[in-house]
């Protein structure tokens, strides 16, 4: 039997990831080919004044052919970390071309290859279908942080893009063979986030979210998609650099705003998995 108290529980969490649903935004993450998501392509993002290159990157113009004038070519691949920023030159590329063209002149190009919730796994598609195509000098990695955080809120499975399983359950809603005749008819906005929140939860069981064994599969898996970066690199003759991303939460004096952006048992579980990637890296 079901207690109360459970129920209580279960109905608190479903009203969480409710909430968290709204950070689906189709206009910055549309499906993508191979890497999950990027931006809406050619779009404007009014709510951030942000504008989406052809490929679905924050970029002014998106990177094509390379031209002759073009004498050096940056590709910075990564999550939100590189997305934010009122504009092009606000973001983090957009500051790296800006000091590179101070001392390279200005055929010195750094194109921001930065998609919200990406995690290393896509990163690594991305390099792989995509950009090693489009001649770049060095493609530059930062990533970590992602890998790290999602799977505690969102897919729990490490190393899966975060909102993979919110796919497979509206996709097999839509499309499964075992679906009652007349079954998608009755399926409403609420339908659609009880078959997400269920799946959600069977997952979290399957996995034994948040014990330590759980925790030790983030960590391999990050490093599985380390090395795998690492043979990718050699193998494509491009120098591959990768950085861990910084956090705002994790920050040594953090104001009293970003105090607020986790709970205590979330920044002690981060705290405890970038050591653990630290480790990771330095191997």
């Amino acid at each position: 039997m079901t207690t109360g108290s459970s129920i209580s529980d279960n109905d608190a969490e479903k009203q969480k990831l409710v909430r968290h649903l709204g950070t689906f935004d189709s206009n910055i993450r549309f499906p993508a080919p191979y890497v999950a998501f990027a931006g809406r392509p050619s779009s404007q993002i009014f709510d951030h004044g942000w504008h989406y290159d052809a490929l679905g990157y924050r970029n002014d113009v998106a990177a094509g052919p390379r031209s002759k004038d073009e004498t050096l070519r940056v590709f910075i691949v990564g999550d939100s970390t590189l997305v934010d920023g009122l504009t092009n030159d606000d973001t983090v590329p957009g500051r790296v071309q800006t000091l590179l063209r101070q001392k390279f002149g200005i055929g010195a190009c750094v194109y921001n290859f930065g998609a919200i919730s990406s995690c290393l796994n896509q990163s690594i598609m991305l390099s792989t279908m995509k950009l090693i195509d489009l001649d770049p000098d060095v493609i530059v990695i930062i990533g970590g942080g992602t890998d790290t955080f999602q799977p505690w809120t969102f897919d729990p499975r490490p190393g899966n893009p975060y909102n993979m399983f919110a796919l497979e359950a509206i996709y097999d809603a839509l499309f499964s063979q075992d679906q009652r005749q007349g079954a998608l008819s009755s399926l409403s906005r609420e339908s659609v986030q009880d078959l997400i929140f269920a799946r959600l939860r069977n997952l979290r069981l399957i996995t034994r979210w948040k014990d330590p064994a759980w925790e030790w599969e983030v960590v391999r898996k990050f490093e599985l998609a380390v090395d795998r970066l690492g043979r990718l690199s050699k193998g494509i003759a491009i120098p591959v650099h990768f950085i861990l991303q910084p956090m705002v939460v994790r920050k040594s004096s953090p104001t009293e705003s970003e105090k607020s952006f986790a709970s205590e048992e979330f920044l002690n579980y981060l705290d405890r998995q970038y050591e653990r990637l630290k480790t990771v890296i330095s191997e």
